[in-house]
């Protein structure tokens, strides 16, 4: 089949499957005799990370970070595993070019076997999680870099929509990659732990620490953006609050000074017999002077109070 491929180095199967589709599973479920449930919770839609221990194999599910560069937004992928001590099988939809391009060169393995070639099908499992767990960083730090981008642009410019889209978009971010990445931990731990003599997961101990490190490290700078975000957020919330609340005290301080002076001139206006201001000449004159004279009293008032 065109999206099962497979490659055979020292014993060692790996067999990997492009595609998440029934017709592809049901062949290597069928082949393997993988039991009918992991089939199924390998198909759309993801499923939460775990660890089964079945009689003769262990299933995990994983999910690892994709970055959309176009619109700047972060996605997650699925990679399922099927694991015994002499055969790997992996079974994702070809979005993590890391995973592709490690199989094409296990393809291209000749006499001289890698280190990850002479223990069991574990140890080719632990260096791909190795290589994908190395390249989230990439992601970590073009969100580093878009934090830093925000961070510089928040005290340059008025805060509007577009700022808070912006780090709306750095929140939905942060939390998808942490909903991604927390269960690698766990599953890795029940697998060292779980694991039996045939996978000699003891053996690659090595393996086991960088994979800590890896989790670890990306763990901690998750959480230095989360904190971080959130302090841009608070700051942002801040600016929009204190741009508004001057926005109102200027609209106050506007409607103080012409309310009584709307108020004057209506009254001046007013058609009877006894309105000095209507029958004596000039009387437009001292009725705007007096508007203006009210004017510059209230302001210089307001100076004074220190309210603008």
């Amino acid at each position: 089949m065109k999206n099962i491929q497979e490659v055979l180095v020292n014993g060692i199967l790996w067999v990997n499957v492009a595609k998440q589709g029934e017709k592809e599973l049901a062949e290597v479920g069928k082949r393997f005799s993988l039991h009918e449930q992991d089939v199924k919770e390998s198909l759309p839609p993801f499923q939460r990370p775990k660890f089964v221990k079945r009689a003769d194999y262990y299933f995990m599910v994983l999910h690892f970070p994709v970055f959309d560069r176009e619109t700047k937004r972060l996605g997650f992928t699925e990679v399922d595993f099927f694991l015994s001590s002499n055969h790997l099988i992996t079974v994702h939809d070809s979005q993590l070019p890391v995973l592709e391009n490690f199989f094409q060169e296990c393809k291209k393995i000749g006499t001289d076997l890698p280190p990850f070639f002479q223990g069991t099908a574990v140890h080719v499992m632990f260096e791909l999680l190795a290589r994908l767990l190395d390249a989230i960083f990439p992601i970590l730090l073009h969100i580093n870099d878009d934090v830093d981008v925000v961070d510089k642009r928040l005290f340059a410019q008025i805060p509007g929509r577009k700022m808070a889209e912006e780090i709306l978009r750095l929140k939905t971010n942060a939390v998808t990659f942490r909903r991604t990445m927390q269960g690698h931990r766990t599953v890795l731990e029940r697998l060292i732990m779980y694991s039996g003599r045939d996978l000699d997961v003891t053996s690659a101990q090595n393996y086991v620490n960088s994979l800590r490190e890896f989790t670890n490290e990306i763990w901690h700078m998750l959480e230095s953006q989360k904190e971080t975000i959130n302090a841009l957020h608070e700051t942002n919330e801040s600016l929009v609050g204190l741009r508004t609340n001057e926005v109102m005290k200027t609209l106050t301080i506007i409607s103080v000074i012409t309310f009584p002076l709307t108020l004057f001139v209506t009254l001046t206006d007013v058609n009877t017999v006894d309105n000095p201001f209507k029958f004596i000449s000039g009387g437009f004159l001292i009725v705007l002077s007096a508007v203006l004279l009210g004017a510059a009293g209230m302001l210089w008032v307001f100076k004074k109070k220190k309210w603008m």
